[in-house]
């Protein structure tokens, strides 16, 4: 889990929330990948393959991988259906 200095929040520019996002753009950015902490986490998910889900809901596509003990899902393409670069 990442830590922010919220000292900073009111300093030059702009003030309050708007500057934090501003420098940790990554808070508001979607995000492409997950990791998976139970089988709960994939309840929205449907099992093409041994490593593709897909979506119920939002019908895309989602690789399913696993990384040392931890199982992670990420997506495999954009709203423009181009290929999603991690």
């Amino acid at each position: 889990m990442s830590k922010f200095d919220l000292s900073e929040i009111q300093g030059q520019g702009s003030y309050g929330l708007d500057a934090l996002f501003a420098r940790e753009p990554k808070l508001v950015s979607p995000t492409h990948r997950r990791r998976i902490a139970s089988l709960g986490d994939l309840s929205g998910f449907l099992r093409l393959s041994n490593e593709t889900l897909i979506h119920k809901s939002e019908r895309d596509l989602w690789a399913l991988r696993r990384e040392g003990d931890q199982f992670v899902i990420e997506l495999l393409f954009d709203d423009d259906g181009n290929p999603v670069k991690g």
